[in-house]
């Protein structure tokens, strides 16, 4: 295994985090805007909250599908370099 197999798992476990941190965030920004925990300033719709929200969850989906990607490149260009004969 060198280095740059391990820069790759990195990378990818790193957009996979990001990608669960926000996944996590626009969660628990939606479940307190559905219990009203959270304080919205008077004048601005709750809709707004809303549409961010689910703006943070599609991104944090395609985050998801990125870090996939990236674990699925290291491992195929770690493989193909140990199944080829020497």
């Amino acid at each position: 295994m060198t280095r740059a197999d391990r820069s790759r798992d990195l990378v990818a476990f790193l957009v996979l985090l990001a990608g669960a941190a926000l996944y996590a965030y626009a969660w628990f920004g939606m479940h307190n805007l559905a219990t009203k925990q959270l304080v919205i300033p008077k004048g601005v719709p709750a809709m707004r909250y809303f549409d961010t929200y689910w703006q943070l969850f599609r991104v944090a989906k395609l985050f998801f599908i990125a870090g996939a990607a990236a674990l699925a490149w290291s491992y195929w260009s770690y493989f193909r370099r140990v199944d080829t004969p020497a």
